[in-house]
This record gives C-alpha cells, structure tokens and sequence, in this order.
C-alpha cells in the first residue's frame, strides 16, 4: 500500500483492457499466494497446540510456519504457491480423516465463535502480513512483478491491500446509531488516520521520497483512504435506522458509483493520463473518486459482521448453516467477479463493482475456511482430547470453545497484529523508508533480499508481539 520510488505498477498490454482473461486468473492467482501464508497458520497452529509452550517460544515457531513462506512466495518461491497449497489440502485431509475430527464435531454440544469471531482475527492479520511484506518486497529484484498494483484494470496480489483493509475495518465496526457514535467513531478512528495520511504527506515532502500519483493521486494516500472511509461510512450509516438497511443503503451506493463510472464517464476522467492536475481535486481524482466504493465495502463489512456475530454459541447444525451461507457467498462472489471482468473490469483505482465483488469473493473464502479448519476441526479436536482426560464416570466434558484466556498464545502473531494492527503498519511503513533510504535494494541479489526481508519482518512482528506480551495496546 506504500507507494515507493521504484514503479509498483504492472502494465502489460492487458492493463489497459477493460474487459480480460487475465484478470480472472490474476484473481485466482492472488487468492493462491493468500492462502500460502493462511496455510502456515494452520501449520502453527496444529505444532504450538501440541507443543504448549511459552509465549515467547510459540512466537518464534510461529515466524518461521507464518512469516518466512510469506517472504518466499513472493519472492524466490513465487512458482511453487500452488504446489504447497496442494500439499497443505492433502495434509489438511489426512488431519481429519486421522483425528475423525467431523465425526467428534458432530457429537459436540455447541461451538463458541465468541463476541469477536476468531476467523475475522486471523483475516485481519492475513491482511496485515502480506501487506507488510509486500510494501518492501516489490523494492527488490527479486519480487515476483505480477503481483505488482495494476495501473489501470487487473486482479494483482498488491491490489487486494486497500480494499482488505478497508473490509476488516468494517468488520470490527458498526452502525453508528445516534451522534455519539458518530463522535466517538470520528475521534477514535477517522481522525487519527487523517492525520497520520497528513504526517505522512509532509514526511515525504521533507525527505524528498516518491510518491506514485497513480495510486491515490498527487498527496493523497492509504491512511487517508481509510479515513474518509470511516468518516463517510459512519456518516452515511446514520440514515439507516436499523443493520439490515445497511445492506441496501450499500446497494445503492455501489449502483450510483458504477454508473456515475461507466455512464458518467467517472472512469475515463480518473485513468486518462493526459488530463492535467491543475487543481486540487483533479491532482487527487484517484483517491477521491473512488472513495464511493469503498465506502460501499465499509458498509457491507458491517452488514456481514452483523449476521457472523447475530448468533456465536452455534449447535453442529447451526454452524454448518454458517458455513453453507459462507460457500454460497464465495461462490456467488467469485461467479460475479468473474462476470465483472469479462464486461465492467476490476479496477482498484477506481474501486469499481468488480473490484468490490472480488473482495468479498476472497473475504468470503477465507472466512469460511477459517471457521470451517479452526472452530470446527482443530479446535473441535482440542476441545475433544480435552474431553477424553476429563470425562470420568458421570462427568460430562466441556466441548466448547477454551475460554480467551486458555487460549492466549495459541495464535501469537495473529492476536499480536490485532492488538495493535495499526501500530504495526505505521512501523512497517517507517522500517521499509529506512530499508529504501540505506540498503538500496534495488541492488540486492535474491538471497540478500530474502535475508533482509526476513529480517524486517522479524523487527516487526517481534515489535508487535512485545506490546501483545506486555498486554500494551496502543493503536
């Protein structure tokens, strides 16, 4: 999401095309490398569960399953993404078939996703990691290029950030009902983004570092994307009196956006090259212009954070209609994004229908995936070895979700990105400037870059997890 010196955008004949095949398989191939990172999650997950260790020692597992595939696959591994995810599905059969994990799940009296469902804190940090990597990783040579932001029209790996980012902020958020909310929603979360996009303008300036004007325009960037997200998505969630109007307040957000784009002739303003940035709005007409459907994803976040939390202490029953409902949003998502490139495009620039579609279609599938591997088959089959020791005579085992504090340190680096999410983007922010400004990496070899990324992203997630350790939560 950083913009750097170099060139973050990829423009093949295809970038310019609205209507692409490429598109389609770029978006698949950006789902792949997600789920790349997802599966060391899992990985971690199944060895610190057995292992049950301290903090400190379930970190420092963890970054090697997590992080380091995370760097790889960007970079010197970039072909071998759907090989290891092939191998992960095949492992992840083998577990269940060996644990007989659905057959424990359905004798399970109730599953407890909690207030905050676990899976939105294991997207959240999904967000978080690759972001962090690739803020840095595209400096260097060894950067696999199509995964770089597509300048125009595309489904690269780097154009998922924002609009990840502003969905995981919706689903932590909700409907502001009365102008308290409002306040406190301006105060706590809209402002400091403005600002922080405002020290982050006047840095650049100082410093005299690079900033792409394709990507949100001459001053703009992504904290201030983020910002006037939440302050408009929390102004226009007054009009609606209850969470379910929010879904066709979006409705018509997003149709009003796409015509004004392709009726309007919004698109053609924002991607031509050779109108000049004469004043402040046309200087900034890309971030500016596309803040209608971001606004939208804002709003639809809620909508469906609203319907995962409407009920957390499920029946087997229960939770299997979750998941149901989750595959069909998938399925429904995927099939419109793919409709959305073959005719409308996918455009993060301008945030279009087909860019909102293809985020919900990743959202949608790693949510579900999530639930689906974590509530009921790893946990499920911890909550049932539990059991096995505990059931004596007429005890009846507790097959529920291990209450937040039991399981603290079982997911370090997720719980640690979500306690202080925004602490850790602004230090990979600073850390990838001073990585830039003193390393050059543009010179580096593979095997340099590989270290140095590690290494940065060791600095940190380690920075993260000290506040996690320490209970400190800062932003």
């Amino acid at each position: 999401m950083a913009s750097m010196q170099a060139s973050i955008y990829e423009l093949p004949k295809h970038a310019t095309e609205k209507r692409s095949l490429e598109s389609i398989e770029q978006s698949f191939a950006s789902l792949f490398v997600i789920l790349t990172t997802f599966s060391g999650i899992i990985l971690a997950r199944v060895v610190i569960q057995r292992l049950k260790q301290s903090l400190t020692v379930n970190y420092l597992l963890e970054f090697p399953l997590i992080v380091l595939p995370t760097v790889l696959f960007v970079t010197v591994a970039n072909g071998y993404s759907g090989q290891f995810v092939g191998l992960m599905i095949v492992l992840s059969f083998w577990f269940i078939l060996r644990t007989r994990a659905l057959s424990r799940a359905k004798c399970r009296a109730h599953f407890d996703l909690g207030s905050r469902v676990h899976a939105l804190t294991i997207v959240r940090a999904l967000t978080h990691l690759i972001t962090a990597v690739c803020i840095l990783a595209i400096d260097f040579k060894s950067f696999h290029r199509p995964y770089r932001k597509s300048r125009l029209f595309g489904a690269q790996l780097m154009d998922t950030g924002i609009g990840l980012f502003v969905v995981t902020m919706g689903l932590v958020s909700r409907r502001s009902r009365n102008s308290n909310d409002l306040r406190r929603s301006l105060l706590r979360s809209a402002l400091p983004l403005i600002l922080l996009g405002i020290a982050r303008v006047v840095a650049i300036v100082t410093i005299g570092y690079g900033q792409d004007e394709h990507e949100y325009g001459q001053h703009l960037n992504a904290f201030f994307t983020l910002g006037f997200t939440k302050l408009m998505g929390s102004v226009l969630s007054l009009v609606a009196r209850s969470d379910t109007q929010l879904l066709p307040l979006a409705i018509v957000v997003i149709v009003t956006h796409q015509l004004s784009l392709s009726v309007g002739g919004i698109s053609d303003y924002v991607m031509d090259d050779d109108l000049p940035r004469s004043t402040l709005f046309s200087a900034n007409r890309e971030g500016l212009l596309s803040l209608p459907g971001f606004v939208a994803i804002y709003l639809l976040s809620i909508c469906l954070n609203r319907w995962l939390v409407s009920k957390t202490l499920l029946t087997y029953g229960e939770i299997i209609a979750k998941l149901r409902g989750l595959l069909i949003m998938a399925l429904n998502c995927w099939g419109f994004t793919m409709a959305s490139a073959l005719t409308v495009g996918i455009s993060r620039v301008t945030c279009n229908l087909g860019y909102i579609f293809w985020m919900f279609a990743i959202m949608s599938t790693m949510v579900g995936l999530s639930i689906f591997i974590f509530d009921l088959i790893i946990n499920n089959n911890s909550a049932a070895d539990e059991g096995d020791r505990l059931e004596q005579g007429s005890t009846v085992a507790i097959m529920a979700e291990p209450s937040p504090e039991g399981s603290r340190g079982l997911h370090v680096i997720c719980e640690s990105l979500n306690l202080n999410g925004l602490t850790f983007f602004l230090l990979a922010n600073v850390s990838t400037g001073c990585v830039n400004i003193f390393l050059k990496p543009e010179d580096r070899s593979d095997p340099a870059s590989v270290v140095i990324l590690t290494a940065y992203m060791f600095l940190v997630t380690f920075a993260a997890f000290l506040l996690y350790e320490r209970r400190i939560r800062i932003a």
